[in-house]
């Protein structure tokens, strides 16, 4: 199914001539998918298990390509400093965000459920 998704997007894009990576939009569609259905199919559980049990080695090349980039780090550690802990920032803020409205949207309709049950 995953690999589906991205065959799909690929060909999407290439089709429309749109310059963006196939991943991102075949990770949309997942998402919408996901959304629609309320729920993960047991196809797509099984095959995101190993990847996340792997997780951290996807960030190895990055931390050892790092490396060559010594002269930038060098010469704008301010710049680096800023942009990782404004992204990092920015991104738990908007998640944790996400999250409450998740939490707060899927518990509102059982809490009115058990008030009309008492």
């Amino acid at each position: 199914m995953l690999v589906g998704l991205f065959v799909t997007s690929q060909i999407t894009l290439a089709h429309f001539n749109i310059s963006l990576p196939g991943a991102i939009l075949g990770i949309f569609v997942l998402i919408v998918a996901l959304v629609v259905l309320r729920r993960v199919p047991n196809i797509v559980a099984l095959a995101s298990k190993p990847l996340l049990t792997y997780m951290s080695l996807f960030f190895v090349p990055a931390i050892v390509a790092i490396v060559n980039y010594t002269q930038l780090i060098v010469q704008f550690p301010w710049a680096l400093f800023l942009a990782i802990v404004v992204s990092t920032l920015l991104s738990l803020g908007l998640t944790a965000l996400i999250a409450q409205k998740l939490m707060h949207a899927l518990n509102t309709p059982n809490q009115e459920n058990d008030s009309a049950n008492n």
